[in-house]
């Protein structure tokens, strides 16, 4: 079985806990080393277990007794003999109340984007609109997209169509990176790339890989497919996708989860290439939203 990205997150916030407690450690033990500190510190906690024993609440006197072994600390100039824990939120456990905390969503969506194969993300503040032929259009377009990021996804199919170099691929780096400031974990994929899982989910008699393989693309919270319609064409293989890909979209519609497409294709070509299933699913306007794109390859502009 293949160590999940939960898995692999958790254990570099598990490190950042191990390091905290090991320096709260060493701290101490140089703390004791002074006598004065060792005198203080005996005192404080052996008033707070005998106000435990009474039942008692911690006096201000127990409060100027830790008060006297912190200013002790300063003096010896030992920070603190407590782990400085790197989430003050979670205290590096990950976990707040049985859900995922900020700090594991960050580490989770760190190795997403390094699998992914996106070498960075974009920013909607930092997008140059000058570049693009359609600027009113495209500043539109990127504000009601940055809209949706902050909104509660009434629609849950984002679907941008557009030729090759119009800017498909910058605007859904934006909205990844906008998504992920808002502590959502994001699922950043390219249409070959999931194909490939497809097939191997297919192929595959392991069934907790064949699980693992198609559960990113069904519980992701949000899932971004970069250019639709690139994968491999063998009719063969490119049931094993359209099958895959109608489970994938169905589900996370019913479940309420959003999906951001990009593609060359047109509605019309999405329907051809793949099947009505398909293209119901990305056109009904209840749960989604299709942007075309037009305009000359930006990238040419460039060189």
């Amino acid at each position: 079985m293949k160590t999940t990205v939960i898995e692999q997150a958790l254990k570099v916030i598990d490190q950042k806990r191990f390091l905290a407690e090991n320096q709260a450690i060493n701290n101490k033990i140089k703390a004791f080393e002074d006598g004065v500190f060792k005198n203080l510190y005996q005192a404080y906690t052996s008033a707070i277990i005998e106000a435990g024993k009474e039942g008692k609440d911690v006096s201000s006197n127990i409060n100027d007794m830790k008060k006297k072994y912190i200013a002790r600390l300063k003096d010896l100039k030992i920070p603190s003999i407590e782990p400085q824990f790197f989430c003050k939120k979670c205290n590096d456990t990950g976990y707040i109340d049985g859900k995922y905390c900020t700090c594991l969503k960050k580490e989770v969506n760190k190795i997403l984007i390094e699998q992914s194969g996106f070498d960075k993300l974009e920013s909607f503040d930092e997008t140059k609109f000058d570049v693009f032929d359609n600027k009113d259009f495209m500043q539109k377009l990127y504000a009601k997209m940055k809209t949706w990021c902050h909104s509660k996804f009434d629609k849950t199919l984002i679907f941008i169509a557009g030729e090759t170099g119009v800017g498909k691929t910058h605007l859904t780096k934006c909205m990844a990176n906008e998504l992920i400031n808002l502590n959502h974990i994001v699922l950043l994929t390219s249409s070959f790339a999931m194909h490939q899982d497809f097939v191997k989910s297919y192929s595959t008699k392991d069934l907790d890989e064949k699980s693992a393989l198609l559960d990113r693309y069904l519980n992701s919270e949000v899932l971004f497919i970069d250019d639709l319609g690139t994968e491999l064409r063998s009719p063969n293989i490119l049931n094993i996708t359209i099958n895959y890909l109608y489970q994938v979209l169905n589900e996370r519609r019913i479940k309420g989860i959003p999906t951001i497409i990009t593609s060359n294709l047109d509605l019309y070509e999405i329907k051809d290439y793949y099947d009505e299933r398909i293209s119901s699913r990305i056109i009904d306007k209840s749960t989604s939203v299709c942007v075309f794109i037009k305009g000359e390859d930006i990238r040419l502009k460039k060189c």
